[in-house]
C-alpha cells in the first residue's frame, strides 16, 4: 500500500475527535496499553478520563503521522504495524526530511509537514496540512486530534514527510496556477472580527466580534464556535475561553460557518 500524502490527510481526517495518548502512533487504547504508557510516561498520565477512552484509536502529535506510516490495511479496525526504521519524534521526522524549510517559504502543499519549535533541532509539535487553510494536529489530552486553521497557530517550520509520496497535483502546478489556489482557499476560510477590546469574557468578546447571540450565553452555545477552532471538547473552561478570546485577539476566531462544525 503505497503511502502518499493524500492518503495521509485522509488518515488524519478520519482521527478528529479521538484522543490523544502520548507515545502513541494509532493502537487502540486498552487498559493494557494505558499501564505500559503510564510506566513508560506518568507525567503524561495524570488525568481521570483515560478509562473513557478505552476503544478508541489514539495517538500523540507525531503518531498521528505514523499511524498513517505504520498501517497496511484501510480498515478502520487494523492495528498499526510498529516499523523501527520509521520511529521518529518530531525533531527527528523533520530531521529525516530531505523537502523543507521556515514558514516563510511554505508552499501550502496537500499533505506537507508543520512543526512548531525554537530550532530545527528543537522540534516539539507537528501537524499534517491539509491544502486548504487547516490543519489535522493531535494537539494534546485536554484536546485530543482536531482540525484547526493554519492561521490561528504560529508554526515555524515545514516538510515533505520523508516516508510519503506527493502525489497532489499542487506540486506540478505553475506559479500562477499555485498563486489562484491559494487566492481560493483563503476565501474558502473565514474568521470573526479582531477583538480590540480588554475584556476577558468569552461573551463580551463574542458581542464585540458579531459571532450572533445563539452561540453565546452559555458554554453549550458556545461549542459550536469553540468547536470549529479546534476545541471539540469544549466545556467552557477558563483556559479554553482565554485561547478562544486570544484567537480573537489576532482576528484568527474561525467563523462557525466554515462548515467543519456538526452542529
Amino acid at each position: 500500500m503505497a503511502k502518499t500524502n493524500s492518503g495521509l490527510v485522509s488518515y488524519a481526517k478520519a482521527q478528529v475527535g479521538k484522543p490523544y495518548w502520548y507515545g502513541t502512533f494509532g493502537q487502540t487504547a486498552s487498559a493494557s496499553l494505558y499501564k505500559s504508557k503510564k510506566a513508560q510516561y506518568p507525567s503524561y498520565y495524570t488525568a481521570n478520563d483515560f478509562t473513557s477512552q478505552y476503544g478508541k484509536r489514539v495517538h500523540d502529535c507525531v503518531g498521528l503521522i505514523n499511524g498513517y506510516l505504520y498501517l497496511w490495511s484501510n480498515s478502520a479496525t487494523a492495528t498499526p504495524t510498529y516499523n523501527s526504521a520509521q520511529d521518529k519524534n518530531a525533531s527527528g521526522m523533520y530531521a529525516a526530511a530531505k523537502t523543507k524549510g521556515t514558514i516563510s517559504s511554505f508552499p501550502k502543499t496537500k499533505g506537507l509537514l508543520v512543526f512548531k519549535g525554537t530550532s530545527t533541532s528543537k522540534i516539539t509539535h507537528v501537524g499534517v496540512y491539509d491544502g486548504s487553510g487547516y490543519v489535522y494536529e493531535a494537539k494534546g489530552h485536554s484536546s485530543g486530534v482536531v482540525k484547526s486553521t493554519y492561521k490561528s497557530s504560529n508554526w515555524q517550520y515545514w516538510a515533505q514527510c520523508p516516508y510519503t509520496t506527493d502525489n497532489t497535483s499542487s506540486s506540478t502546478s505553475s506559479s500562477s496556477s499555485s498563486t489562484s489556489t491559494t487566492s481560493s482557499t483563503t476565501s474558502s476560510v473565514s474568521y470573526y472580527s479582531k477583538y480590540t477590546g480588554t475584556s476577558t469574557k468569552i461573551d463580551t468578546v463574542f458581542k464585540a466580534i458579531g459571532v450572533p447571540n445563539k452561540y453565546y450565553g452559555s458554554y453549550t452555545k458556545c461549542k459550536p464556535v469553540a468547536k470549529v477552532n479546534g476545541y471539540s471538547s469544549y466545556t467552557g473552561t477558563s483556559a479554553q475561553n482565554l485561547a478562544l478570546i486570544k484567537l480573537a485577539k489576532k482576528e484568527s476566531l474561525l467563523n462557525h460557518k466554515n462548515g467543519v462544525c456538526s452542529y
